[in-house]
C-alpha cells in the first residue's frame, strides 16, 4: 500500500516555518505531504486527507461579521480552502485543522469566531512576541468520550497559545473537545465522521513530544484507511 497523500494548505509565496514544520509532521506519522495553495489548490488531484493549515484571519464576512479596518485578508485562501471542505465533505475525506484552519472549518459548519479573544476572556490576556510564542504553555482538559482522548489518553495537557480569535458559536455536528479552564476552545470534531478535528494550538510546532506526534500518526492512519476504502 503506498502512503497516504497528505494535502497541507498554505498562503502562495515561500513556505512559513509552522507550514514546513506541517509537512516534516505528515512525513514523520507515515505520510505524503502535498502543498495546496491558492495558485496551486491542485483539485483534480487524489487526496487521502487534509490539513488547513494556520495563517492569516479567516474573513469576518464569511460569518456575518464586519472586517477590520486596514486588515490584510486573504481571499484567494479562504475561497480554496472552503472549497477543500467541500470535497473532503463529498468524500468523507478526514481533516485535521490547525489555529485558523480549526476556525475555518468550524465557520464552513455555519458557526461564528470571537475575532479578539482579549475583548471577550478576561483571562486571555497571553504573553505575546517571538519568544512567548516559542515557549508560552497553558492547560486545557480533554473530554473523556472524545477522539481527542483516545490519540492523547489524557484529560489534561499543555499546548502552545499564538492564537488572537477563538471559535465563539460551534458549527452543525461539531463537539468541543478540549477546552482552557476560561472556556476558550482549543479543540473541535465531529464525531460521526473517520476523523474532522480541528486544534487551535499548534502542535506541528511541538513535535519533538510523543504526544504531539501521535496526532499526526493518529490522522495519517485515518487517512490510509480512507484510502483503503477507495
Amino acid at each position: 500500500m503506498s502512503k497516504a497523500i497528505i494535502g497541507y494548505t498554505s498562503r502562495d509565496g515561500l513556505l512559513s516555518v509552522l507550514h514546513t514544520l506541517t509537512a516534516v509532521s505528515i512525513y514523520i506519522a507515515g505520510g505524503k505531504p502535498l502543498r495546496l495553495c491558492p495558485k496551486n489548490p491542485r483539485y483534480d488531484q487524489t487526496i487521502d486527507g487534509i490539513i488547513i493549515g494556520g495563517g492569516t484571519d479567516l474573513y469576518p464576512v464569511k460569518y456575518k461579521m464586519d472586517p477590520k479596518p486596514d486588515y490584510i485578508y486573504d481571499h484567494p485562501r479562504d475561497e480554496m480552502e472552503f472549497r477543500w471542505m467541500e470535497i473532503a465533505d463529498a468524500e468523507n475525506i478526514p481533516v485535521l485543522g490547525i489555529c485558523r484552519g480549526a476556525q475555518l472549518m468550524n465557520v464552513h459548519r455555519g458557526g461564528a469566531l470571537h475575532m479578539d479573544i482579549l475583548k471577550i476572556h478576561e483571562k486571555a490576556d497571553y504573553p505575546t512576541g517571538l519568544i512567548a510564542n516559542i515557549f508560552f504553555r497553558k492547560n486545557v482538559t480533554i473530554a473523556e468520550k472524545s477522539i481527542m482522548f483516545n490519540i492523547f489518553k489524557t484529560q489534561t495537557m499543555s499546548v502552545n497559545s499564538i492564537h488572537k480569535q477563538a471559535i465563539d458559536r460551534l458549527g452543525d455536528g461539531l463537539i468541543i473537545s478540549a477546552k482552557e479552564k476560561n472556556g476558550i476552545a482549543q479543540a473541535v470534531e465531529d464525531p460521526d465522521r473517520l476523523f474532522f478535528m480541528g486544534v487551535q494550538f499548534h502542535p506541528e510546532a511541538m513535535i519533538h513530544k510523543k504526544q504531539f506526534r501521535n496526532l499526526f500518526r493518529y490522522f495519517v492512519e485515518a487517512a490510509q484507511l480512507n484510502k483503503k476504502e477507495v
